[in-house]
């Protein structure tokens, strides 16, 4: 049985490709747009080849390589499926209409054959759904993990000064990330001070505060200072209620703060040069 299935599919590859060109010429899912149209005949010669070696091997290898490899390629450059999934469905229509034509005299084998042929197609399509989702799932990791670079900027400020703003929450997850970067800027400009403001943090809990004590304490391994900047008064609470000492880390309540005492660190002179500030009247310096 299996023998005479694969028999039938190796010797009406042209016929069976010829009918699915010509049903993929006008269809509306394989536009030109899509990438399919110019390559179609390369697509289900590919598909037939690999249900062929699958049918032989009684594996389903060849298919889950090819299916999975197509739908990796439409998610990670921003395509539909669809097309691909249009094209397992072509594929399913001519070998129904080439088995129909080689024993039209015989209606049983027929349907025996294109029974066969379509359990291969229909795993080819949970193949195609599956490899979707886990290509998704992994484009979406991707896009999290570079807006979590992209929410723990370290910016040098002046030479040996870096400032590392925070803002939204702060999770186990994005603390490894705030301390990688961290340390990664710290070695990279060789700085020895860095301000940590965490005025844009909504929630400052207990995990939060170890998570900041963790961030200093490791910086310091690498030889720099931390500064804390942009506490609020619930947040200074919020530590005194928890009882957690702070007592070793600098923390001021504002960034102006904290950078006077970091200038102030570095032997930095911060001075308005050129006269005073603009006049209200006119707009201009005084």
């Amino acid at each position: 049985m299996e023998q005479e299935i694969v028999e039938f599919w190796a010797d009406s590859r042209d016929e069976i490709i010829g009918k699915c060109i010509k049903l993929s010429v006008n269809d509306a899912i394989l536009e030109p747009g899509e990438g399919y149209q110019g390559n179609r005949e390369l697509l289900f010669d590919s598909l037939w080849n690999a249900l062929l070696g699958d049918m032989q091997a009684g594996t389903w290898a060849k298919t889950e390589e090819l299916v999975g490899g197509l739908a990796r390629e439409a998610i990670r450059y921003g395509r539909d499926v669809e097309p691909i999934q249009r094209i397992i469905e072509i594929l399913m229509e001519s070998s129904h209409e080439a088995a129909k034509a080689q024993y039209q005299e015989d209606p049983g084998k027929v349907s025996m054959i294109t029974g066969h042929i379509r359990e291969y197609l229909d795993k080819a399509m949970i193949i195609l759904a599956k490899s979707t989702i886990k290509a998704q799932a992994e484009v979406i990791k991707k896009q999290k993990d570079y807006l979590l670079e992209l929410s723990t900027p370290v910016m040098p400020l002046l030479d040996g000064i870096l400032v590392l703003p925070l803002i939204g929450t702060i999770d186990t997850r994005r603390a490894r990330q705030i301390m990688d970067n961290l340390l990664s800027g710290i070695v990279e400009a060789q700085a020895d001070t860095v301000l940590i403001d965490i005025s844009g943090v909504p929630i400052v809990d207990t995990q939060v505060a170890h998570h900041l004590m963790k961030t200093v304490q490791a910086a310091r391994l690498l030889g720099a200072r931390c500064i804390i900047v942009g506490i609020r008064p619930e947040f200074a609470q919020t530590i005194v209620k928890l009882g957690i000492d702070f007592g070793t880390i600098v923390t001021k309540n504002s960034l102006q703060a904290g950078l006077k005492l970091a200038l102030k660190w570095h032997n930095y002179e911060l001075r308005r040069v050129g006269g005073g500030g603009p006049d209200a009247s006119t707009g201009t310096n005084s």
